[in-house]
């Protein structure tokens, strides 16, 4: 029998709330979208008449750690620095899955001029993500020259020829 100040028998939030927030986390936990690990790495490169900055920024699901790196998304920011005596060309930006085969991110290319800053972010379709190798990097290919992001490393190569 149902008295006033009574809860209703028919509704149980004793049950409903934790029930609510054991789906809640399971599904966060299987979702398979949610990023692993970030690689985040800079550094300052001189090359001819460039004096630039580059980031680069990588995310992936699983670990770091293990091959193949199963990555999501790229971030490349670039500052060609005012010292800098032309526009700098970004040609193209690649995911080496190992040292001979490459699945472009980038390809129409970009330029950048003295003073500013360009990020450009590449989330990756899901069946577009690559899996690098231990001999997987990531290419940034400019014009005359090319940088090399080795994400397992967190070191750049280059600039080169």
């Amino acid at each position: 029998m149902h008295h006033p100040g009574d809860k209703s028998p028919n509704f149980r939030w004793n049950l409903v709330l934790p029930t609510l927030g054991l789906f809640l986390l399971l599904q966060g936990a299987l979702s398979p979208d949610l990023p692993a690990f970030t690689i985040i790495e800079n550094k300052v490169f001189a090359e001819g008449p460039f004096l630039f900055k580059l980031e680069v920024q990588v995310y992936g699901r699983g670990s770091s750690k293990k091959p193949p790196l199963g990555v999501t998304s790229i971030k490349v920011k670039i500052k060609n620095e005012r010292a800098s005596s032309r526009p700098l060309q970004v040609r193209a930006v690649r995911a080496y899955l190992d040292p001979l085969v490459y699945q472009d991110v980038e390809t129409k290319g970009y330029r950048v001029t003295p003073g500013q800053w360009v990020t450009k972010y590449y989330r990756l379709p899901r069946d577009q993500r690559p899996l690098l190798t231990e001999q997987g990097f990531i290419q940034m290919v400019f014009e005359g020259f090319t940088i090399h992001f080795n994400p397992r490393e967190r070191k750049f190569q280059g600039p080169m020829k």
